[in-house]
């Protein structure tokens, strides 16, 4: 994850880094929907006017609306996508976004924690507040932090698995003899790795994903790290989710500077 100001992992101070690669980072929170016996569907019965009177409160910081085009499609039909979006102009960020059951808020340029879990804290907290009395309860069942980075590399120049190896620390071989039996080249034109570990703090998972892509049309590496509770790891109060965010972003950030010290620190401008 990128760092934009100063912040702590495990009693340590983190330089603040003057090139950060952070392409997003997304909050999503899912609450429980009620079933149809007869259809099969989902409902939120909060949605929309949970949604609208989300907006009434939050119109003086995030004033422009934009209807997303799943809203052409009945809110039963797609659950738990999100159907609308509130920003403060059409272009910047953060952003919230919003549907039945889903509640998501995207960063990017600008990214800072303290004000991020802020906006996240807000927002779980209104939820709380007007989801409607007399319908199902409310149930959070999802909970996840990602973090999107970007890191630029040129296939002509890098071999993909070297510098998976000594920029990102994850090695990865395959065995020599599948070359000398066959008519190819050892170096591969697509890399994709995806792991998932069980996490302890916070009580979900941890998945760690890396594989070329693109970063403003140009060639990059793609590194994503994501902390995800499901079920009854999930918070349902104020005090477990702010623990739930700071176990979850130190875990993200953990991972941000194992996995990138070294090169890309200093290619990033890490200050000593």
């Amino acid at each position: 994850m990128a760092i934009f100001k100063t912040e702590k992992a495990k009693g340590k101070e983190i330089p603040p880094l003057l090139s950060p690669p952070l392409v997003e980072a997304i909050f999503e929170l899912r609450w429980e929907m009620q079933g149809d016996a007869e259809t099969g569907r989902l409902r939120d019965p909060a949605y929309p006017m949970m949604y609208g009177r989300m907006y009434e409160r939050m119109k003086k910081e995030f004033p422009v609306v934009e209807d997303l085009p799943s809203t052409q499609v009945h809110p039963e039909a797609s659950p738990y996508t999100v159907r609308h979006r509130m920003r403060k102009d059409k272009t910047s960020y953060p952003l919230v976004q919003v549907g039945p059951g889903i509640i998501t808020v995207n960063h990017a340029k600008g990214y800072s924690w303290t004000d991020y879990k802020n906006l996240v804290a807000r927002l779980i907290e209104m939820i709380r507040e007007l989801y409607p009395v007399g319908s199902i309860p409310l149930n959070f069942v999802k909970a996840e932090v990602r973090y999107v980075n970007g890191i630029l590399f040129d296939m002509q120049k890098e071999h993909p698995l070297h510098f998976l190896a000594e920029k990102l620390h994850a090695k990865v071989e395959i065995d020599p003899e599948i070359f000398a039996l066959n008519d190819m080249s050892e170096k591969p034109f697509s890399v994709g790795l995806n792991l998932a570990y069980p996490l302890n703090k916070p009580v979900g998972n941890l998945a760690i994903s890396m594989g070329q892509g693109q970063i403003d049309n140009k060639p990059a590496f793609i590194l994503q790290t994501l902390i995800q509770s499901l079920g009854e790891t999930v918070p349902q109060d104020k005090s477990g989710f702010d623990a739930w965010l700071n176990q979850a972003h130190e875990a993200a950030c953990n991972c941000f500077i194992a996995l990138c010290k070294g090169p890309l620190m200093h290619q990033f401008g890490q200050k000593s």
